[in-house]
């Protein structure tokens, strides 16, 4: 009887957070990938080297099915309060095709945006980006603005704010196109959407912007623009992570019998670097790193998902912090939106298994939302 409120909660609770009205599954499977949310009829439309960003701002699952596996990099273009913004989405990351809504509104004087300069060392120069997009990336995409005008600067950071802490954390780092003379043309990674970032730029040394790391999890240094790397004799290299450090928040809704199991500051593995072989996926990781430390970790495959759903690490289980709960990962600050066994690790990359008392948002991803 207990399984069965259980699962019916859950339906429900998906049903009111995403709004769909479709065949009861667990969320929890939802949190790595291990479910597809949009109905896959197979449909591929081809996809131009660049498209521009429709009226409503979607671009259909369809549309990225000709690009999926694909090393093939395609760009949407569009324009908002007289800045050009461009889109640049690789394919071969993608394995779970959806809609993206790749409209923004850019946010160019505000009250948050001077908060957010003077939090970031006092940065001279700054930009906001209202993305639309409320559920995950189908990748990791990068995002241009061209600002029409030239501004006096060499560093920058995107970042997010957050105003009840009033503090603001590092997503990723700001490029520059210095071939452009007449204006200044940033480009940086996007991992989250559905809500207001800002791109802060100044010069290095005195005005460079600064920011904690947003992309770390309970301590950890990991940066979400992370590239390839190999150690000394040629073998490539990874970093993983496991907290449960959100738990730490919720011990009233904690298994009295899992309390044990849980490290006074939350980590079950502190940043670790890891040797891999070629063809390895991140779950082969976790199992390996697991097995050498001897931390227990329970997992299965579901054939209907392709994709290996882990159930338990550290003997701390699904469903042990409240309904909402389970583990999650992350790759370079990303959460994709498919299973850890469909993600082949590349040097440098830095993977963070993070358990989650509410369905993701306590973590960073909002893509249930």
């Amino acid at each position: 009887m207990k399984k069965v409120l259980r699962s019916l909660l859950l339906c429900l609770t998906l049903v009111v957070v995403l709004g769909v009205v479709t065949a009861c599954s667990d969320p929890l499977s939802m949190l790595t990938g291990a479910n597809n949310a949009n109905a896959n009829n197979g449909e591929v439309i081809e996809l131009a080297d660049n498209t521009e960003i429709p009226e409503d701002g979607v671009i259909k699952a369809a549309q990225f099915r000709s690009i999926a596996g694909k090393d093939r990099t395609v760009t949407f273009t569009g324009k908002s309060n007289g800045v050009e913004y461009i889109w640049s989405f690789n394919g071969k990351n993608i394995k779970n095709p959806q809609d993206q809504n790749l409209k923004i509104d850019v946010v160019t004087a505000s009250e948050d945006l001077n908060k957010v300069k003077t939090l970031a060392n006092s940065a001279p120069e700054g930009i906001g980006v209202t993305i639309k997009q409320t559920s995950g990336f189908v990748t990791v995409p990068r995002l241009t603005l061209k600002t029409g005008k030239k501004w006096d600067v060499n560093a920058g950071i995107f970042l997010k704010y957050i105003k009840k802490d009033n503090k603001v954390t590092k997503i990723s780092t700001v490029t520059f196109d210095k071939q452009v003379q007449d204006q200044t043309v940033m480009t940086f990674n996007v991992t989250q959407g559905g809500d207001t970032y800002y791109a802060v730029c100044g010069k290095s040394g005195s005005s460079e912007p600064t920011a904690q790391d947003g992309n770390t999890t309970g301590g950890s240094s990991s940066s979400s623009t992370s590239e390839s790397s190999s150690n000394g004799d040629g073998s490539n290299t990874v970093t993983i992570s496991i907290s449960c450090a959100t738990v730490l928040n919720n011990m009233d809704k904690l298994n009295n019998s899992k309390k044990e199991f849980i490290p006074a500051d939350g980590w079950i593995l502190q940043p670790t670097q890891v040797t891999f072989t070629e063809g390895q996926n991140i779950h082969d990781i976790l199992q390996k790193v697991c097995q050498e430390k001897g931390i227990q970790m329970d997992s299965e495959f579901t054939p209907a998902y392709n994709s290996a759903y882990v159930r338990g690490i550290n003997q701390l289980y699904e469903y042990d912090c409240g309904d909402l709960s389970g583990w999650m990962f992350k790759v370079n600050g990303w959460f994709p939106n498919y299973g850890a066994s469909q993600y082949n690790v590349k040097g440098g990359d830095v993977i963070d298994w993070v358990y989650t008392c509410d369905l993701g948002k306590d973590v960073g991803d909002n893509s249930q939302y």
